[in-house]
């Protein structure tokens, strides 16, 4: 059996590709088209999740939502949970359901990104608000959102793919 390289470098520059999105999650209402603000969390985590083990990409997941969580008011443990699962259930289906490739991972993306934005609608807008601003939420906010984030995958799919490459070399 083949053993895969461990370059540290790899991990030292996963570890800032995150730290930086975390950090830069206040600013991405400068990249906002109209109402659709992207979450640039959720492509870079089904990237790194769909070259990862199911391992790495709990502990991402895990670690991503967490840190989400702590800049973010109200949301208790929405992320941490919501990014972990997430992160798993890509790995999952892109070992045993789909192709490590730019059409799959783009549905794959797309999925991901409608899944989280439905389920952040569900729990802190649907419940207890009025249907109509609940509507307007998600209509204007949380749909369009979801596909401006979904369509940010190609640069992190090529750049997670090179790094597996280069892994498995």
């Amino acid at each position: 059996m083949l053993a895969k390289k461990h370059h540290p470098f790899i991990i030292i520059f996963n570890i800032l590709i995150f730290a930086a999105a975390v950090i830069l999650k206040p600013l991405e209402s400068v990249i906002a088209i109209k109402t659709a603000t992207p979450m640039l969390i959720l492509p870079l985590l089904t990237a790194f999740s769909i070259f990862g083990s199911v391992y790495q990409a709990a502990v991402a997941g895990f670690l991503t939502g967490a840190c989400l969580d702590s800049i973010s008011s109200g949301a208790y443990c929405f992320n941490t949970l919501t990014l972990m699962l997430t992160a798993v259930a890509v790995t999952v289906c892109a070992n045993n359901l789909f192709n490590k490739n730019i059409r799959s991972a783009a549905v794959i993306s797309l999925l991901v990104c409608a899944v989280y934005f439905i389920l952040k609608w569900i729990v802190f807008h649907a419940v207890g608000a009025d249907m109509a601003d609940s509507m307007l939420y998600l209509l204007r906010y949380a749909l369009p959102s979801a596909l401006y984030s979904a369509v940010l995958i190609f640069p992190f799919f090529y750049l997670y793919r090179h790094f597996s490459k280069v892994l498995n070399s």
